[in-house]
C-alpha cells in the first residue's frame, strides 16, 4: 500500500494532503521571528513545518565570490552576497534549535528540518525530529542519503536538477539502507521538484508525479514547489502527490533567502482548503445514485405520459407517448415497448403511463 507515517500522521491517497510550511531560512536568523511563522503555519492549516540546517564549512568550498543565487545585483533578502557567509549568518545555536522546536512542539505541528552535511543529521537526530528532508542539491549526495537513512526515520526526499536515472540510484540506495544482513525498510517518499526559484508555471513539468507513482508504487509521492503560487501544487494533488512543501513566510520583504516569493498565511489556508475539497468531491469510482440526489433526479428526470386520449383496445403508436417531467415512472427509453400493444383501458392524454396499462403481447392481425 502507498503510505508512510510521519510523527504519527498517516500519509496515503485516501488522507488529506500533508502540506509542509518550508520556513527555511526566512527568518532571517532571528528566533522571535521564526517562532511567528511557526505559529500563522499553524493556524493556516499547516501539517508541519520545516527549516534548513547547515554546518557551512562542511557544505560550502571556500570562496568569495558572489552566489549565482545573488543574481547581478544587490539581492536585499540576503545577508551577505557571498553565498556560505550569507548562509552561516542565518543557522541558529544548539540551544536557539532546542528553544524552537520546544515551541513546535506546544504550538501542536511536526516540526524537522533539511540536513545538508552529517554533522546536521546527528543534531537534528539528537534534537529528536520524526523524519528527515533530503534537498534536491544532495539528491546525488548518496552518502549523505545512507547517512541519513542509518537513523531509522522516514526521508522525504526532493529530485530538483535531477534525471530519472539519478532518482534510480536513490532506490537502489534505499533497497538495504542498514545492510545486506539487516531487511528492515526505510519509509521515504519521492517529491517532484524544480530547482529554478522561483519557478515558472512551464518548469514544473507535474506529469513526473504520475511517472513517479508508476516507478515507486508503494511509496508516497509528493511535490516540492518553488512557484509563486498554490495552484500548480493543487494541480500535482489531482495527479496523485499527496506531500507538498511550499516555501513560506510571514512577510515577503524580510530578509532571509525565499521569502520574496514565499506563501503567506492566506494562500497556505487557500490551498490546504481546495485540497481538502477535492478530497471529498473525488469520493467514489462507482457511478451510482446517491441517495441524497434522488428527489432531484426524479424531479429533473423524464417518464412517459400519454399525449393525447386513447380507448380501451387502441393500438398504441408513438403518437401516443410523451416524455415529461418528473421521472419516477415508466422511463423514456422503455417506450418501444408499449408501441404496438392494446390499450387496456381508457387512458387520458397527459395521465401518466403505468406498466400495466397494456397488454403483455399485440393481439394478432384479424385476416378473412
Amino acid at each position: 500500500m502507498r503510505e508512510m507515517v510521519i510523527d504519527g500522521r498517516r500519509i496515503a491517497d485516501d488522507e488529506p494532503a500533508w502540506v509542509c510550511a518550508e520556513i527555511g531560512h526566512n527568518h532571517g536568523g532571528d528566533l522571535y521571528r521564526a517562532k511567528d511563522m511557526v505559529n500563522t503555519a499553524q493556524q493556516g492549516g499547516a501539517s508541519a513545518v520545516k527549516f534548513q540546517m547547515r554546518t557551512p564549512k562542511e557544505v560550502y568550498a571556500p570562496s568569495s565570490e558572489k552566489g549565482a543565487y545573488y543574481y547581478e545585483s544587490d539581492n536585499p533578502q540576503w545577508v551577505d552576497p557571498v553565498y556560505g557567509k550569507h548562509r552561516e549568518a542565518l543557522e541558529f545555536t544548539y540551544e536557539q534549535w532546542a528553544e524552537l522546536f520546544a515551541h513546535c512542539k506546544k504550538a501542536g505541528i511536526t516540526a524537522f528540518a533539511t540536513p545538508f552535511d552529517k554533522s546536521s543529521v546527528d543534531r537534528l537526530d539528537s534534537l529528536g525530529v520524526s523524519v528527515f528532508k533530503i534537498a534536491s542539491g544532495d539528491a546525488t549526495n548518496i552518502p549523505l542519503i545512507k547517512y541519513a537513512a542509518s537513523k531509522g526515520k522516514p526521508l522525504i526526499i526532493s529530485t530538483g536538477g535531477c534525471n530519472i536515472e539519478d532518482v534510480v540510484r536513490i532506490r537502489r540506495a534505499l533497497l538495504n539502507p542498514f545492510g545486506a544482513t539487516d531487511p528492515r525498510p526505510i519509509p521515504y517518499a519521492i517529491l517532484q521538484c524544480s530547482c529554478i526559484y522561483p519557478a515558472p508555471d512551464d518548469i514544473m513539468n507535474l506529469r513526473v508525479i504520475e511517472t513517479y507513482r508508476e516507478m515507486f508504487p508503494s511509496r508516497v509521492i509528493g511535490l516540492s514547489s518553488h512557484n509563486r503560487s498554490w495552484h500548480t501544487s493543487f494541480a500535482a494533488y489531482m495527479l496523485g502527490a499527496r506531500i507538498f512543501e511550499h516555501h513560506y513566510t510571514n512577510d515577503q520583504a524580510w530578509q532571509g533567502t525565499d521569502n520574496h516569493f514565499s506563501l503567506r498565511i492566506g494562500g497556505l489556508r487557500d490551498f490546504v482548503d481546495a485540497c481538502e475539497s477535492a478530497r471529498e468531491a473525488m469520493g467514489s469510482p462507482v457511478k451510482s445514485v446517491d441517495p441524497r440526489e434522488l428527489d432531484y433526479a426524479v424531479e429533473r428526470q423524464k417518464s412517459l405520459y400519454w399525449a393525447k386520449d386513447i380507448e380501451d383496445g387502441q393500438m398504441v403508436s408513438k403518437e401516443h407517448l410523451i416524455a415529461l417531467c418528473p421521472g419516477g415512472g415508466v422511463p423514456p427509453y422503455e417506450g418501444g415497448q408499449y408501441v404496438g400493444r392494446l390499450a387496456k383501458g381508457f387512458y387520458q392524454g397527459g395521465s401518466k403511463v403505468v406498466p400495466d396499462s397494456v397488454t403483455a403481447h399485440p393481439e394478432p392481425a384479424y385476416t378473412r
